[in-house]
């Protein structure tokens, strides 16, 4: 039995099909139909059953599926508990964020409060800039990690794949958009984008040329709150992630429409060398890792580019190698 065996019968059930899971892991599905062969052999039970329009688990193998997610969480976990062995690290790490990505509201107190109980002696320092900007502030020494949506505007800048944002289209609630929207309808709809600088302008306007069309700006917001003010007020439409404005959808501020097809981007985290790296920052860097696991819906491959363009693995789950952005 080994871990890939493991990943692929997770892969399965979540993603429901044997080439779903050939195609997120980069393998062919001859390769994961074996390796779940070679398993349900070892553990003398079937663990899937197939059919036309995809794989399901029979009994054994939605327990066997329980338990294989313990094993690779406790896998993952290995690294930060030898580093949490290490009580004595201190020191500062400070992390670049986008304003526009939901990281410091959603996900930065979820990483930040078990990595303080366990290193209450390092000190974290957060600064917001703009996403085109993170990964050559690390480069610099600026900040020492940055969580910015991919893809980076670098080719000299290393980084791990993480979690996925989903993209949504909002509109004032007095004209609001259809829930889900398709992309091709937006056509004539006037765009609030944020002002240069951004990185969603760019995936923004990637979207919709990709439908067929040049978004027609009518204003650029120099903050969030600006742009979600413009919306509100019947100015125009925006793509921003789903999680930026939760709570403003909430409470009737903006109405929130699924794209169709359905649009996401996934957040990154960029670092310096090896060489470069602190012991506060290093075990920072696990803790950020081990909570992009469990983001709910939005596995992580924990690829790296290095600084002379070439891959390597960090995981020691042996994930497939990233391609070059």
């Amino acid at each position: 039995m080994t871990l890939r065996q493991l990943e692929f019968l997770i892969g399965i059930a979540e993603l429901g099909s044997i080439s779903a899971c050939a195609e997120y892991f980069g393998v062919t599905q001859p390769a994961v139909t074996n390796q779940i062969h070679q398993l349900e052999d070892e553990l003398a039970s079937p663990l899937l059953v197939r059919g036309p329009r995809g794989a399901t688990l029979t009994d054994n193998g939605q327990k066997t599926v329980l338990q294989a997610k313990k094993v690779l969480q406790e896998v993952k976990r290995i690294p930060v508990r030898i580093q949490e062995s290490q009580q004595s690290i201190t020191g500062k790490v400070i992390l670049g964020v986008s304003p526009l990505t939901p990281v410091s509201i959603q996900h930065f107190p979820k990483i930040y409060r078990p990595f303080h109980r366990a290193f209450p002696e390092i000190r974290i320092e957060v600064v917001e800039i703009e996403a085109l900007q993170l990964a050559e502030l690390v480069r610099n020494n600026r900040v020492d990690l940055a969580l910015t949506p991919l893809p980076l505007f670098t080719t000299k800048a290393q980084y791990e794949s993480l979690w996925t944002e989903e993209l949504v289209i909002i509109s004032s609630p007095e004209e609001p958009l259809e829930d889900p929207v398709s992309v091709t309808s937006l056509r004539d709809h006037p765009f609030i984008f944020m002002k240069p600088g951004y990185s969603l302008n760019l995936t923004a306007s990637r979207i919709l040329q990709q439908a067929g069309f040049e978004p027609q700006i009518v204003s650029e917001a120099a903050s969030i709150h600006a742009l979600l003010g413009f919306v509100a007020a019947g100015m125009g439409i925006a793509i921003v992630p789903r999680d930026t404005v939760t709570l403003e959808a909430k409470a009737g501020f903006i109405n929130v429409s699924r794209l169709s097809p359905r649009a996401h981007r996934r957040v990154a985290m960029v670092f310096r060398s090896r060489e470069e790296i602190t012991p506060a920052v290093d075990v920072f860097m696990h803790y950020i890792r081990s909570y992009s696991e469990e983001v709910p819906h939005h596995r992580s491959h924990h690829r790296v580019l290095t600084l002379d363009g070439t891959h390597k693995q960090h995981s020691p789950l042996q994930i497939q190698p990233m391609e070059s952005h």
